[in-house]
């Protein structure tokens, strides 16, 4: 991938992938530009996003109060289109981190339908969602409000 808002948005996978290395996720974080380092946050990401009662799910559906069903199957449809294909353990295709490396591949194959569709159906939704539950003053405010800069700025020069 040669598409910046591309690599960006893989970097974003990184960040967003319970399966990343640690190693990865640090060089996402620096890559992204993102402020003190993943470990200065990482208590308050993992317990966010992954712990039991979390309140930023990174299943998309969870979050977003849709179907889980009909929310896997739209992404599916999208990597099938793509002609994209699992490779070894994976996630599910709604889980966020899955959802950006679907979207740079999106933004990558010069798909602007699906860059726009998927960012208005699920990425910037998701994106309000998490900021309204976030506590006031957490640490990953500036983290989500760059997420969602970013992706605002995919959709709008998709190529």
């Amino acid at each position: 991938m040669e598409h910046e808002h591309a690599l960006a948005l893989l970097a974003w996978a990184r960040i967003w992938s319970p399966l990343a290395e640690a190693a990865a996720r640090e060089e996402a974080w620096a890559a992204l530009g993102l402020p003190d380092t993943f470990s200065a946050v990482s208590v308050e990401y993992w317990t966010g996003c992954h712990g039991p009662q979390a309140p930023l799910s990174l299943l998309l559906h969870a979050a977003l109060g849709l179907d889980g069903s009909a929310t896997r199957e739209d992404w599916l449809r999208v990597m099938d289109h793509l002609d994209l294909a699992w490779d070894g353990v994976h996630l599910p295709p709604d889980q966020l981190g899955v959802a950006c490396e679907v979207f740079a591949c999106a933004i990558d194959a010069a798909e602007p339908v699906l860059v726009r569709e998927l960012c208005a159906r699920y990425l910037l939704p998701w994106c309000d969602t998490a900021l309204a539950r976030l506590p006031a003053g957490s640490a990953m405010g500036p983290v989500l409000d760059q997420f969602r800069a970013d992706v605002t700025l995919a959709s709008a020069h998709p190529h």
